[in-house]
């Protein structure tokens, strides 16, 4: 008996971002699991080796949409040709995932929905709620559905009740969380609502095996490293730091951009001094973080993706302080919380570090850490396990 999973999203490996590699990191690691992957024509951009067990499906016609109608499209309306492109790409992997043999769909992301609840709030009218209620009729996939929310909601409840969560909760049955506090926002709205939800908690994987710990850098200077997107909140936080280290620290930087952002980054990453990589491919992440003596993670909760890379390869991960409270889902006496709100007071902390000793120390707790809990021979059991709850007995 084989299990058989449709795996919908709307990024695709080898993209640079963590939905793209958490989901090649899994599928990588279900050789048993008889795996079809729906996906855009845009998503992939590019060519990636996959297992004999696994099928790619391409959506193209929200593609092609877009490009009819962004011919003939003032630029300033184009937003709304997007919007067009995304229904259509929505229903066409619906009849394509039905039309499937398969135990269930595994949705992973789901930007098109975000943008219509919002569309919806603000220019409330008929039309507005019956594309919101077509969008998350989940039954119109034609299997049962497992959603993974790749952090949607995670955070405080706050941001979990601003960008309206419940709209999507109140359709859908069973739910991943990779956040911890993602779980106890939907178990939470669950009792408020009398909702019928299921909820797991399983933390974004890392592949042990390829992440793996390196010996530290030989210099006097403490390299301190950070991976992400250049637009993405957080990155402005490490790279005021970075211009303002003193002559002992050094900062590298690896950030995913498009060409626009590289060239208008350019006077930004002038006045930091740091060393920028510009789109690493995730082959090569490895390598970046070996070059480091510790790693920065700015973000306000969750584990991120390049965290737990970190992590697997034996380098403490920073978590900065002063801009929102900070999630329990690393722990503190591994990885330590620095208040960032002032630069003079974080390189102060930092300087405690610059012992050899206490960085082998702390790596040696961060490879375990990643091993006991984020390893994705862990993560993928415990798929497996929320596959059969959901999907029923392998066919």
């Amino acid at each position: 008996m084989v299990r058989r999973v449709l795996h919908v999203t709307d990024v695709a490996p080898p993209g640079l971002g963590g939905i793209e590699t958490a989901l090649a990191t899994l599928i990588d690691a279900m050789p048993d699991v008889q795996v079809t992957l729906i996906s855009p024509a845009h998503a992939r951009g590019g060519d990636r080796k996959w297992g004999s067990n696994v099928t790619l499906r391409t959506i193209g016609a929200g593609n092609a949409v877009r490009r009819v109608v962004s011919a003939v499209v003032p630029p300033g309306k184009r937003k709304y040709v997007a919007l067009a492109s995304w229904l259509v790409d929505e229903w066409y992997r619906r009849e394509v995932a039905s039309a499937m043999e398969g135990d269930l769909v595994h949705l992973h992301s789901f930007a098109a929905f975000r943008y219509f609840a919002n569309f919806r709030s603000r220019h409330p009218s008929r039309l507005s709620q019956s594309l919101v209620d077509w969008l998350r009729f989940f039954d119109g996939y034609g299997h049962p559905l497992l959603f993974t929310d790749h952090s949607l909601f995670g955070g405080s409840r706050e941001q979990f009740d601003s960008i309206r969560n419940d709209l999507l909760l109140e359709r859908l049955t069973n739910v991943v969380c990779v956040e911890r506090s993602g779980k106890a926002n939907v178990d939470a709205l669950a009792r408020e609502r009398g909702l019928r939800v299921r909820a797991w908690w399983i933390p974004n994987p890392v592949d042990t095996e390829r992440f793996r710990p390196a010996p530290l850098p030989s210099t006097d200077r403490l390299i301190v490293g950070y991976a992400g997107r250049y637009e993405r909140l957080g990155t402005d936080r490490v790279l005021r730091l970075a211009a303002e280290a003193p002559d002992w620290v050094e900062f590298r930087l690896a950030l995913a951009a498009t060409e626009d952002q590289i060239r208008n980054a350019g006077a930004e990453a002038g006045r930091t001094r740091a060393t920028l990589s510009w789109n690493l491919p995730n082959a090569q992440m490895p390598e970046f973080y070996g070059s480091v003596h510790l790693f920065l993670d700015p973000w306000s909760f969750g584990a991120p993706r390049t965290s737990l890379e970190a992590l697997a390869c034996g380098r403490v991960v920073i978590r900065l302080a002063g801009d929102g409270a900070r999630s329990a889902e690393l722990p503190v006496d591994v990885s330590p919380i620095v208040d960032a709100s002032d630069p003079a007071t974080f390189f102060q902390a930092l300087s405690k570090l610059r012992e050899r000793s206490i960085l082998e120390s702390l790596g040696r707790a961060s490879r375990k850490l990643a091993e006991d809990t984020f390893s994705i021979r862990e993560v993928a059991q415990a798929y497996r396990s929320v596959y059969s709850a959901v999907g029923g007995p392998a066919t």
